[in-house]
Order: structure tokens, then C-alpha cells, then sequence
């Protein structure tokens, strides 16, 4: 009778591909708070590589294991909900959201139903800064390609016509006259959320004439100011925008395309 040793046993398990389960990954940036990012100690860990805004895919980024990481920034405010996919055909993506002082705010390694992507869905917490970054890696530290897409939106900003947005003084710890497009009802919420929390202050008593329209942006779905010569105003689209008091709609004599804006004298 023949005897089966231990080192026949793994010999199978080996040549059947017994998976062994990954280890979680505990990477941590907080070292990062407060360093140049022109410093060696910056440059040795990360690169990096670019700037998103919501709804943006990046290029194919090459990676390698120096510097150990690349990331892409991206601004985004508290409550903005927001949708990162980490992306690679000949790598394992690993990914983390983070905040301006490097703080993880969600990570993920195997999205749900791949092996090599990366998905993280989370929403912003207060910061002091607008900066966030998107941190990337191959799992082993091997030469790969990502690509990252980014989506996100705030639910204080959300539209769906021009009629849901309204334009607000901007919170700031010293008022300048600007103003800002939030979402009907959420006027209170949005001014509590970015109130000042410097002590009180001297401010500049001159302000300035802010003549930009709150609509609601067509392709994010979100309240934003613009320009009146950037308003595409009328025609047979979807939520046709209105002139702001002063302008009237110019069209190019085709009354089907919308217009421009144009000053009424």
C-alpha cells in the first residue's frame, strides 16, 4: 500500500491552484500631513499624476513600484457623494480616497465581482480644504496600467430644472458679494455646513456686483453660477435657460438651437 506524506499533500494542493487569500492591506499616509510635496520624503512615496473633476476618466496611467504610489487630486466639498473606480487589465488595483491632511476616508482592494479593480463609494466629511486625493497601487508593487474614473455630486446642489436652484451670499468669513447656487430648501444646511469657524474679523467693507445666474446643470445635475455669456438660453432642450434680469436671448436665426445671452441696452 502506498503511503501519501504531507509534501505529497501540498504538492496537489499547489498543482491544482489552491488560492491563498489575500492580506489586507494596511498602508497609511499620515506621514504625508504637512510635507512639501516637492520633498524627497513626498516624492519617494508618491506621484502626483494629475487632476480630476467629477465625471472625468483619466488616461491610462503607467505604474511601477517607484515611487510607491500615483494619485490623482480632485476637489470636492462636505457631502459630496462620490464614485471611484480604479481600473487595470494586467494589474491588481488597490485604492484609497483621502483627505487634504492624508487621512483615509475609504479604501478598497477586489471590487464587487472583479479581481482587479477597485471600486470606492464614499461621502466627504467636513475638511479645511477642498483638495482630496485618489491613492493607487498594484497590489504586488508590479508594472501595471490604471485608469480612474471619477463621479460625484452633492445633494445640497441637486436639480433637475432651473427652478430647483437658488443663489445664496457665499458663506465665507468675510463676505465679498459672491454668491453661490444650492439647491431650493437646502439654503440654511448649505450656509450651516460651510459657516466661518475663524474668530471674528475685519473685513473689507468694498464687495463686488455678482451678476452670474443659478441653474441647474444639465449634464451633472447640479446647481452651479454662470456667466451670463456662458447661458445657452431657450430652444427646444431639456430645462431651456432663462436670461438674468438685463440680458435678453439672442439666436443665430435658428430658433430650434438656443441662444446667447446678450446684454438688453
Amino acid at each position: 500500500m502506498r503511503l501519501i506524506t504531507t509534501s505529497m499533500i501540498l504538492s496537489a494542493m499547489v498543482s491544482v491552484g489552491c488560492a491563498v487569500e489575500k492580506q489586507d492591506a494596511t498602508d497609511d499616509f499620515s506621514d504625508l500631513d504637512g510635507v512639501d510635496q516637492k520633498a524627497d520624503a513626498f516624492s519617494t512615496h508618491m506621484k502626483i499624476v494629475g487632476s480630476l473633476d467629477y465625471g472625468q476618466t483619466s488616461d491610462r496611467v503607467t505604474y511601477s513600484k517607484t515611487p510607491r504610489y500615483r494619485t490623482f487630486k480632485f476637489g470636492g466639498s462636505e457631502g459630496d457623494q462620490i464614485d471611484v473606480w480604479v481600473r487595470s487589465e494586467d494589474g491588481d488595483a488597490l485604492a484609497w480616497v483621502l483627505d487634504n491632511h492624508w487621512h483615509i476616508l475609504g479604501k478598497n482592494d477586489d471590487a464587487d465581482g472583479t479581481t482587479l479593480d477597485a471600486h470606492i463609494k464614499v461621502t466627504l466629511e467636513k475638511s479645511d480644504s477642498i483638495t482630496h486625493y485618489i491613492v493607487f497601487r498594484d497590489y504586488d508593487w508590479k508594472k501595471s496600467h490604471f485608469t480612474v474614473e471619477l463621479a460625484g455630486a452633492n445633494p445640497m446642489l441637486a436639480c433637475e430644472t432651473d427652478a430647483d436652484c437658488v443663489a445664496i451670499p457665499e458663506p465665507m468669513c468675510c463676505p465679498n458679494g459672491k454668491h453661490v447656487a444650492v439647491a431650493k430648501g437646502h439654503e440654511a444646511e448649505y450656509a450651516d455646513a460651510h459657516a466661518c469657524e475663524q474668530p471674528p474679523q475685519v473685513c473689507p467693507l468694498a464687495v463686488i456686483l455678482d451678476d452670474r445666474a443659478a441653474l441647474c446643470d444639465n449634464d451633472t445635475h447640479q446647481c452651479a453660477m454662470v456667466e451670463p455669456a456662458d447661458i445657452r438660453c431657450g430652444g427646444f432642450t431639456r430645462n431651456p435657460h432663462d436670461c438674468p434680469a438685463d440680458y435678453t436671448c439672442h439666436y443665430d436665426h435658428v430658433p430650434d438651437v438656443p441662444g446667447t445671452c446678450q446684454p438688453a441696452n
